[in-house]
């Protein structure tokens, strides 16, 4: 199989910025994506994925493995300690993690959703 890269440039369109599904508190936390694919021959998809300061709960119930691009926060596992994450930090979440993120400056990642 030939390898597939995925490449975000400037010229590569986002979604319109909007409100994630599950906030906690305010300012309204907002999202956009670019580049959101499946995998051929793959029960899996990828994308780049931005998000504005403010907090949440986890609503992807697969796993999935996040490269931080830039920005930083933290990620509080239901029932755990929080997680720092900064620019250049790769997180996993196992499938059926639950937790909140506190996004403290805007995040960009890319991600690897594992169905």
């Amino acid at each position: 199989m030939t390898p597939l890269r995925i490449r975000l440039d400037d010229a590569t369109p986002f979604t319109p910025a909007s409100p994630v599904g599950a906030p906690v508190g305010e300012p309204l936390v907002l999202t956009r994506t670019a580049l959101h694919q499946e995998l051929p021959g793959q029960r899996a998809v990828t994308g780049f994925w931005e998000c504005s300061p403010g907090r949440f709960r986890r609503q992807v119930v697969e796993a999935e493995y996040s490269y931080i691009v830039s920005g930083e926060g933290s990620f509080t596992p239901d029932g755990g300690e929080p997680i720092d994450f900064r620019e250049g930090d790769a997180l996993y979440f196992a499938a059926n993690t639950q937790g909140t993120w506190e996004v403290r400056s805007p995040v960009r990642k890319t991600y690897l959703i594992l169905g």
